[in-house]
């Protein structure tokens, strides 16, 4: 979700990946239950497990981030819901929700994240699920890593984008940002609900749409330290236009992105 210098053609790279057949099965077993969230509650998400990014926070969009709103973020018949809205509010012509577990709770060793979700759409729609390191705070970004578990654009239809991110010392670049990514075409992810997993065992990141593998990653020895292996905390959000969302439709708000519940296992 971050893109200070990566725009819609992530770069490709060469590094060691690993076939389908050398990741344990999705869904086979899952581990024990770590933290969850089931969004069966009313009004705004539960406080003790979510806070909120408040502004314009990254990538030049177009939103302002609300904080404990619930015209922009509730709990609804069971799901939490994310709202994009075109108004008027705070100097920004459209407002929309960013919640985040930094600071209430991380996730370390081996993992499993799933989250079931419908997405949004529409030119300027840019909905994700991600993760980084909760020491961003302490070394910043990309040291911090970051794992977008789904990402989507509303001007490229049916496809998701997963996508890690991170500080390599063969850039000569000031960021030294590297990435690796791969997309799947879903043709209904704004009807159904589709469940978007991540997995992380050891160093090795893989990204699942409904139990199917299509991208698995072990960072270079030119990486960042622990890159891929630190704590971990979790990020929903939707945002408007800016560096890869372009060019906002305005006939198409407001748009929901809902969740059925996320769900993180020690595996």
């Amino acid at each position: 979700m971050i893109r200070l210098v990566l725009n819609s053609a992530l770069l490709l790279l060469t590094f060691t990946e690993f076939s389908n057949a050398q990741v344990p099965a999705a869904g086979k077993n899952r581990g024990t239950l770590l933290w969850a969230d089931e969004f069966n509650g009313s009004g705004l998400p539960d406080g003790s497990k979510w806070g909120y990014e408040a502004g314009f926070v990254r990538n030049n969009e177009k939103q302002y981030y609300t904080r404990e709103r619930m015209e922009n973020v509730r709990q609804e018949e069971g799901c939490l819901v994310i709202e994009s809205l075109k108004e008027d509010f705070q100097g920004a012509k459209y407002t929309s929700g960013s919640i985040n577990t930094l600071d209430k709770k991380s996730f370390e060793g081996d993992i499993r994240v799933e989250v079931k979700a419908k997405l949004p759409s529409g030119k300027g729609i840019w909905p994700a699920i991600w993760m980084m390191g909760i020491n961003i705070k302490q070394v910043g970004w990309p040291k911090c890593s970051e794992l977008d578990i789904m990402e989507f654009v509303g001007h490229t239809p049916d496809k998701i984008f997963g996508t890690l991110h991170w500080w390599d010392s063969t850039l000569n670049k000031e960021s030294h940002h590297k990435s690796k990514g791969n997309n799947q075409i879903v043709s209904d992810i704004h009807t159904k609900f589709h469940t978007y997993s991540l997995e992380r065992r050891g160093n090795t990141i893989s990204l699942f749409i409904d139990e199917n593998n299509y991208l698995t990653f072990s960072p270079p020895v030119t990486a960042f330290e622990n890159t891929f292996t630190g704590p971990l905390y979790l990020l929903l959000n939707t945002a408007i236009g800016g560096s890869w969302g372009g060019e906002i439709d305005d006939s198409i708000f407001p748009q929901k992105f809902v969740i059925d519940y996320v769900r993180v296992y020690k595996i």
